[in-house]
């Protein structure tokens, strides 16, 4: 809902725009509804603006998506090796088995309550500290090393997964390339507004769809450079709860 209430917005904005230019034009004899024959270079100069636009685009959405799927597939995999810990944790003896247990389930605890609080991205000394618990309570299987070794490699992969999650939460656009992107997407969109032709509906149609498209292209970007904040398309700690809900 909260992309097509921008969406709307956006249009609601762009055309009242649109309106108002034409408007001006007619009134003011501004050559600005002429055939395309008859304005010369200027939408082959636009076109030029849209394909620098639409490759420095598709070179970032590709970087940030490879991003997001690194970032997904470690939430996944902490999720999973925890899990597996968590089963694992049958053979440990039984006061062992309660303290492991417990660190499993406050560990996750800390972690969706920190991790994914404000700032979102930043790791928690909280869940720090419920980790290195988790890593004492294994250590404690030194004498039946057979379940040892198992519970330290599935624990292995906890920190790994960890650390790709904590990683990659924060590889964000430079802020010169972003606004890079948003002045280029500002200018797609504003010089839409100043090419037209005779033909308004046609004229509206087209320079409608080209800005807003240029604008989606820039949510996306928003979002994919900030996962983990609350936006119109990111991450959520909802592994995790699943996870916490199943263990309690």
């Amino acid at each position: 809902m909260k992309l097509i209430n921008k969406l709307v917005a956006f249009v609601v904005v762009f055309s009242s725009l649109f309106i108002l230019l034409r408007i001006y034009s007619d009134y003011n004899q501004v050559i600005l509804m002429a055939d395309l024959e008859d304005i010369g270079g200027v939408p082959w100069l636009y076109s030029a603006v849209c394909l620098i636009f639409s490759i420095l685009a598709g070179f970032i959405i590709q970087t940030q998506w490879g991003h997001w799927s690194t970032l997904s597939a470690a939430v996944k995999g902490e999720v999973s090796a925890l899990h597996q810990l968590w089963l694992w944790s049958t053979y440990f003896p039984n006061e062992v088995q309660a303290k492991a247990r417990e660190s499993i389930r406050h560990y996750i605890a800390t972690t969706i309550e920190h991790e994914w609080g404000s700032p979102p991205h930043e790791e928690s000394e909280t869940a720090s500290q419920a980790l290195a618990s988790i890593r004492e309570n294994v250590s404690e299987m030194f004498d039946r090393q057979e379940y040892l070794l198992t519970a330290f490699s599935i624990f292995s992969d906890v920190l790994r997964h960890r650390e790709n999650r904590l990683h990659y939460s924060q590889q964000s656009m430079p802020k010169p390339l972003k606004f890079t992107v948003l002045l280029a997407d500002g200018l797609v969109i504003g010089l839409s507004l100043l090419i037209g032709v005779k033909h308004m509906w046609l004229d509206y149609v087209f320079t409608v769809s080209i800005a807003l498209l240029a604008f989606s292209v820039f949510l996306v970007l928003d979002d994919l450079d900030s996962p983990l904040y609350p936006g119109l398309w990111h991450l959520t700690p909802e592994d995790y709860e699943r996870l916490l809900a199943k263990l309690k």
